[in-house]
């Protein structure tokens, strides 16, 4: 068995370890043991809490059959038809020639299947139909301060930003349930809050502590850890399901799922903060603490990465003190104005935006449609569509790992453009059919989405990671805001769907051509800051340039 030794090094060695990287000092430390097993254990049940949040609507806002309860008060001669709506009521004379066309304004539901909903409760169908949507929207409008979380995760570092966020989240929610719950009070005032509650639910602990996954292991594993965090997102449709059908309520699964996230606040005490954050932070006695941590528990002895943890930091100090004696204090203007005309960030910033907007507007047309499907069960339905979209993320994860980010982005592209030039074709096919088209369509967009959440983190420094994904995430959840309500607008005009997916497909195939234009990460180190020396694609140092003692 080899050895580590901390002995001197050669004159080669010597100048090569100016190239060492912090990636290298986790992989002595033990880049995928059991220090990662237990904290990736523990941080993928916060993206399982983002999936259960995430589809609170399709149950909360499921909409039962109902029946419009009509007056009784009808005059003799007269009759009365209901419409096959059930949305309106006509009164006809002996001469069966209508008297008038009024609106249902009451109705009885059938509670069997999915329990007392909330648009039930608060009669959101038929004219009011659309505000049964806001639920979906006003989560998704939350979910929008992700870029404001992900420039707090960058400022504040990962760990006390997953606190923060969950503390908010759990704070806001037993306050609204609390007064759901015991206080009594109008339809409107149960309403408002629910949408408070959403809101909160929007700003979720998704993007720190899916950052802080991958920055604890190395970039040769980002693939596998990065979908981990997804197939737990898709673990949390399941999970929601599951609590939908023992709760038969829609409050009664809101504390369900208010009691799944205090089971998970012990663990807060324990997380460990990134390195590369704190590499980037200067913070090198915490950093020194983290890597001792992960190298004892993943039994790794200290001769075998100190000798490359004092290479990294001394080149760290010297850099930084370079930096401060050539550079030029810079206004926060002229900071702002050079991050925002450096040409390769601001390209990939604003594209990865764009892949972002596209693809998690498909994702939960594709979703929320699965849902509101009459062929096939509710529960049923989303429990394929959670199976699918896990075997999307593996796909994804397996085939990333061997032939990089961008082509296997492209192929889930390009499935997911045939998924959406079927869809109206297959529309007037038996059940069967419609069925396994939108199960492809969930497959192929699954799969792509799987992609942008680990090349995305990937074209980004740390000093802006958290930022550049929570602008990625302004943009996703501004186009999956966007889905319920054209999926609500549309849903009565099937000739307008025809349009609609020939619209998506037009924007999926700007999606493959702009993927065309962003760099491969596959197996590129994690960079720490921006270069802007110049305006071509920072190149981080590759894996030779690293020491290799054994």
């Amino acid at each position: 068995m080899s050895t580590e030794e901390n002995v001197p090094l050669s004159s080669d060695e010597e100048n090569s370890s100016n190239n060492v990287t912090l990636e290298r000092v986790i992989e002595e430390c033990g880049s995928f043991g059991r220090y990662q097993y237990m904290h990736f254990f523990f941080l993928i049940l916060f993206p399982v809490a983002t999936g259960v949040y995430n589809f609170y609507y399709v149950f909360a806002s499921a909409e039962t059959s109902y029946q419009c309860i009509t007056p009784y008060n009808i005059s003799q001669g007269f009759s009365l038809a209901i419409s096959p709506s059930q949305c309106s009521y006509e009164i006809k004379n002996v001469q069966n020639q209508t008297m008038g066309i009024f609106p249902c304004t009451n109705w009885i539901y059938n509670p069997t299947i999915y329990g007392r909903t909330f648009t039930e409760e608060a009669n959101f169908i038929c004219q009011h139909s659309f505000y049964h949507s806001l639920l979906a929207t006003t989560l998704q409008i939350g979910a929008m301060f992700t870029f404001f979380t992900g420039r707090l995760t960058d400022w504040i570092g990962r760990r006390c930003s997953l606190r923060l966020l969950v503390g908010q989240l759990l704070v806001t929610s037993l306050i609204t349930q609390g007064l759901l719950q015991f206080v009594p009070m109008s339809t409107n005032h149960k309403f408002i809050l629910v949408l408070i509650s959403q809101f909160s639910a929007g700003i979720d602990t998704y993007i720190a502590s899916f950052i802080l996954i991958l920055e604890l292991t190395t970039s040769s594993h980002a693939a596998f850890t990065g979908n981990l965090a997804l197939v737990a997102y898709s673990v949390g449709e399941v999970i929601v399901t599951g609590m939908a059908y023992i709760c038969q309520h829609w409050l009664l699964l809101k504390w369900a799922m208010t009691l799944y996230m205090l089971a998970l606040v012990p663990y807060l005490i324990f997380v460990p903060e990134s390195p590369h954050w704190l590499l980037t932070k200067h913070r090198y006695a915490e950093l020194k603490q983290v890597l001792h941590q992960m190298a004892q528990t993943n039994r790794r002895s200290d001769s075998r990465w100190l000798i490359y943890y004092q290479y990294l930091i001394d080149n760290h100090r010297k850099q930084k003190y370079l930096n401060q004696k050539n550079k030029v204090k810079l206004s926060f203007l002229s900071k702002s104005r050079r991050f925002l005309t450096h040409v390769p960030t601001m390209s990939k910033l604003f594209i990865s935006g764009f892949l972002g907007f596209v693809t998690l507007l498909l994702y939960f047309k594709v979703s929320f449609g699965l849902g509101t499907m009459k062929e096939i069960n509710l529960y049923l339905n989303m429990i394929i569509g959670a199976i699918v979209e896990a075997i999307g993320y593996i796909a994804s994860s397996l085939l990333m790992i061997r032939y990089g980010r961008k082509p296997i982005f492209i192929v889930f592209l390009i499935l997911t453009i045939i998924y959406l030039l079927l869809t109206p074709l297959a529309s007037h096919l038996n059940h069967t059919i419609i069925i396994i088209v939108a199960q492809l369509g969930k497959f192929a967009i699954s799969g792509a989405v799987g992609v942008t959440y680990i090349f995305v983190p990937e074209l980004f420094p740390t000093t802006i990671r958290a930022t550049g994904m929570g602008f990625f995430a302004l943009l996703s959840r501004f186009g999956s805001s966007v889905a319920p309500i054209i999926d609500t607008s549309i849903s009565r005009n099937t000739s307008f769907v025809t349009y609609i997916n020939y619209i998506y497909a037009l924007l999926t195939i700007i999606c493959v051509l702009l993927t065309l234009l962003l760099p491969e990460t596959r197996n590129i180190p994690l960079t720490d800051k921006i270069n802007y020396n110049s305006n071509r694609n920072e190149k981080a140092p590759s894996k030779t340039q690293s020491i290799t003692r054994t």
